[in-house]
């Protein structure tokens, strides 16, 4: 038989896995740990595919996103006055992702509403100099005792292989807020 030349497309689900999300904001998880920003549903929508386009399958499950309270008892460094900050958080997929929005509160005094615009997963021997500084203001053996201390009370944690992340948050303007110039 003589090849015509024709090609083949690999198979195409024609019945894609959807869910019914209500309006908020939400993360897609996929379990080959892709990274995927949150997503803010304004109406209920039910359309919305489960397909993960990074190892293409339909496993990934959504997580409704909460805004969190960060309390800070002080200001290491002065970063909190700044129009973003880098904050070191132990690894949570759905609270510490692109796109979550945090309340900032400073002892006690709202400082703002904040917006992860950057996260990257790193390991207790990852903290570099760079980091230890801008996050605590200490260095990086002085800032992974200080973690162990923080975290001594919560069960389970095996330093070699448990992820932190690291995040850079950028304060949102809002309307409200008088501005200077």
């Amino acid at each position: 038989m003589e090849e015509t030349g024709a090609e083949f497309q690999p198979s195409v689900n024609r019945n894609p896995k959807t869910v019914t999300l209500q309006p908020g904001s939400w993360i897609f998880i996929c379990p080959c740990g892709f990274p995927y920003q949150v997503m803010r549903l304004r109406r209920t929508n039910t359309k919305v595919g489960t397909y993960c386009f990074s190892c293409g399958e339909e496993t990934g499950k959504y997580y409704k996103v909460m805004e969190e309270r960060l309390e800070f008892a002080y200001n290491p460094n002065g970063v909190l006055n700044c129009s973003c900050f880098p904050m070191l958080r132990r690894h949570n997929p759905i609270k510490n992702c692109v796109g979550a929005v945090k309340q900032v509160f400073l002892k006690g005094v709202w400082k703002g509403n904040a917006k992860v615009i950057c996260v990257d997963r790193i390991r207790m021997e990852g903290i570099t100099p760079a980091i230890s500084h801008l996050t605590a203001g200490i260095g990086p053996d002085e800032l992974r005792k200080k973690l162990r201390e923080q975290c001594r009370k919560l069960p389970g944690i095996d330093w070699s292989t448990q992820t932190l992340d690291f995040m850079v948050l950028e304060y949102i303007r809002d309307s409200r807020e008088p501005s200077l110039f």
